[in-house]
Order: C-alpha cells, then structure tokens, then sequence
C-alpha cells in the first residue's frame, strides 16, 4: 500500500467528524475508501504494518533534506518580428488539401468505435449536425434530472512546439478554452488539466524548451483566471533509431479544459442550422502561419510567426458566453487549425447547407482564409439579430456573409461545392 504506483487513487484529508460521511459517499458510488491514519503535529512520519513500525522519517527530510539536482536548460529563441506575407497558387486547391490533412480529416471511423451514450448523459455529442458526422467543438455532459452541465475540450498543436514552444502553450490553452465556451461553457468557471509529452530534458534545448512552455502555460493560465487543478508529464519520449541517432516526439502539450454550462437547453454546435443566417467572425486575423497547417501542405510562407496569444481573448470569450445565454446565437465554431476556410466548410459539411462570403477578415487572400490567429470564433445569427451580437461582442467582428441552401462554399468569387469537399474531408479517414 505504501510504495505502490498503481494509478487512480486519490488521498484526502479529512476532519474526524466527516469521516463517516465520506465513507457513506463513497460506498453510494462503489468506491473503495479507507483511513490510514491521523495528524500528529510532531514532524515526524511513523508508518505501521500490524504490531510493527516499518518507517520513521523525519518530515523536515523528507522535504527538505536530499540536494536538490541542477539542470542545465538552452532557452530557444523563436522567431517574433514581421512575418513574410505568404504565398498560394490555387487557394480551393489548397482548402482541399487541408480538408485531408489527417489532423483536421473526419473522424468520424474513430469516435464510432466509443459509446459516447453511456448513461444517457450527453448532450453535446462528439458528432453533431444533420447527418450527425459534422465535429463538435467540445461535448457537454448532464445528467436528466439536471438543467445544468460539464463541458469538456482539449487543445493540442506539437507543430507550433517544434518552432516557438512558448506560444504553443499560450495557443493550446486558449484553443482548449475556445473549445468549450463554443459549446456553452462559462469562460469565469474554467478548470484545466495539463498533460506534457516531451524528450529527454537532460538535453538542455529539449529542457529549455520545457521551461518556455510552462511559461506559456502559467501566463495562458493567468490571463484567463483558469486554475489548473491537475496533470502530469511524460518525459523521455525518445527512442534508438536504425540510424544510430536518439529521436524525440515533437515538445506537445495536451490541455484539457472543463467548465460549468449554466444552462444545457441553451449548448450550440457548429452546424449550420437555417439558410439565410449571417454568419459573424469575431477576433482578429494576422498573418501567423509558423506552424501552420496551411504550411504543411505546400504553402510558400518565408519568415513565418507562431500566432500571438491574444490578450483580448478571455474579455471576448465572457461576452460571446453572455450572447449565448439569450439563445440567439444559432452555431458556433473556433477557427483552428486550417483558418478560416477550414471552419466555415465544417459548419457548412456539418449542416448540410452552403455558405456564401462577402466580406474577408484581412486584404491578403491566404492571410484570410488560412491563419490560424488565437482567439477567434465563428457564430450564425438570425439576420435581424446581426446589429445586436457586433454590438454585443464588440471590436474585431466581421461580418463574414450568409448561410445558403445551395450546399456550396463561395469565398471571394471561388466556389467549392459540398460533394467535393465532402470527398476530401471524409476520404484521407476512411
């Protein structure tokens, strides 16, 4: 019971008078719970196995007494001046390459294989939309006596790790936020979980790049007043390859993040729901395209920035929460991974209608349709309600165009239709 790791146990302290009660919680729950022991206040530890004392420690050693080991860490200096304007021949072309990335292809063959049902509490299910294969942003779950529920999402992108560890922390903590107040989730009752997959940090640039994210995480953290109430790492992530040489994972960070949905009758998702909606980018859109996905795929980029953490973000996060809970706001979805081209065909595959775009977040074409600028959603509104949201929402929103029933995608005088969209977003996953 002392040395063992075994996973998934918890220990509590708890007040004498409590006690019982907390055993009778977790019986009702079928969880095993014991006492193993009390409080002296005499600083020492005295572990027991029957009649016999197997441990005494003084606890001022125990935390203080064994050196404490020095590391070496190379602090990496990413790239942050004026990025290059990039380049693209054929941006439909592109749209569709990215649709068949396998980061943002369906994955749907996936998430069939899980009975996302279990107890009947889901509400925001992982598949959502008129076919029920369009990807939600996070999922919410309640139980049916509730009116209220758990939002959960993640944010995750090693990609920007291998250029700008720092900013990749900062961006996956607002994606994992994005996520679920997408969803309905209260962006003032956010709780996060880290989880670092990394190299050997006896390496000082696989260290120093450990230390820059932590970084990003505390100020992601800080700024949107998100307390990270659990985690864990996973270092060492290396293997010997046939070449001889020791290769690494890219430096990830997984960020789960949950909130509080105030009202479960009142979640949106991101399919389209009614031609004649108008569609509302809020956020801004800088060129950042440093490991990007639109970089991947071919683009011609030059000197490239890892988007900027956006210190607007957590401010609009709460007044789109806000919109949300008057029930006007008919979809919404975070602009990720691909820009967003990628986005608003998802919510057009999603619910099965078109989208024509009037008006274009940045002068440069593949800046608009392409980066991947931290803070920025997606939302349909009723055509009558588009003055009251900007209003609501405030500086950046652009006012993007209209949901249309011809089941196409029009930006900027380029069609693409659903089939061949479909085609590539669903064919690179089956």
């Amino acid at each position: 019971m002392w040395l063992s790791e075994a996973q998934e146990r918890m220990v509590f302290a708890v007040p004498p008078h409590h006690f019982e009660a907390l055993l009778e919680v977790c019986a009702r729950h079928g969880v095993e719970a014991v006492s193993l022991g009390t409080f002296t206040g005499d600083g020492v530890l005295r572990v027991r196995a029957g009649d016999l004392q197997v441990l005494e420690l003084d606890t001022h050693f125990l935390h203080d007494g064994r050196p404490q080991r020095s590391m070496i860490a190379e602090l990496p200096t990413p790239y942050r001046g004026e990025p290059t304007l990039p380049e693209c021949d054929d941006l439909a072309d592109t749209l569709l390459r990215l649709l068949a990335h396998p980061d943002i292809a369906s994955k749907e063959h996936i998430i069939r294989r899980y009975d996302h049902e279990i107890r009947g509490a889901t509400v925001v299910r992982p598949l959502v939309g008129e076919g029920h294969d369009g990807h939600a942003d996070g999922v919410v779950l309640a139980r049916p006596t509730d009116t209220h529920g758990l939002a959960l999402g993640i944010g995750v992108n090693p990609w920007y790790g291998l250029t700008d560890p720092e900013r990749m922390a900062h961006a996956v903590v607002d994606e994992a936020i994005r996520n679920i107040v997408a969803v309905g989730a209260d962006p003032a009752k956010v709780s996060l979980l880290d989880n670092f997959s990394w190299g050997d940090p006896r390496r000082p640039s696989t260290l120093g790049d450990l230390v820059m994210a932590v970084d990003g995480c505390c100020a992601a953290a800080l700024a949107h007043t998100a307390p990270f109430v659990s985690g864990k790492d996973s270092l060492n992530n290396e293997y010997l390859g046939s070449d001889g040489q020791r290769h690494a994972v890219p430096p990830t960070l997984v960020i789960t993040a949950m909130a509080h949905v105030p009202d479960a009758d009142l979640v949106v998702t991101p399919d389209l729901k009614r031609a004649g909606d108008v569609l509302v980018l809020v956020g801004t859109t800088a060129p950042e395209f440093g490991g990007s996905h639109f970089e991947m795929v071919g683009g011609r980029i030059g000197r490239a920035v890892v988007p900027a953490p956006d210190a607007d973000a957590p401010v609009r996060y709460r007044r789109l929460h806000a919109a949300m809970q008057t029930g006007r706001v008919r979809a919404c979805h975070d602009v990720s991974e691909g820009g967003l081209a990628v986005t608003l065909a998802e919510m057009a595959l999603a619910g099965r209608l078109g989208i024509r775009v009037e008006t274009l977040p940045h002068d440069h074409a593949p800046t608009a349709w392409f980066a991947e600028s931290n803070g920025r959603l997606v939302c349909a509104v009723a055509a009558d309600d588009v003055e009251w949201f900007v209003a609501a929402l405030g500086e950046p929103a652009t006012v993007l165009g209209v949901v249309t029933d011809d089941a196409a995608l029009v930006i900027d005088g380029i069609t693409i239709d659903d089939v061949v969209m479909r085609t590539a977003w669903k064919g690179a996953a089956q």
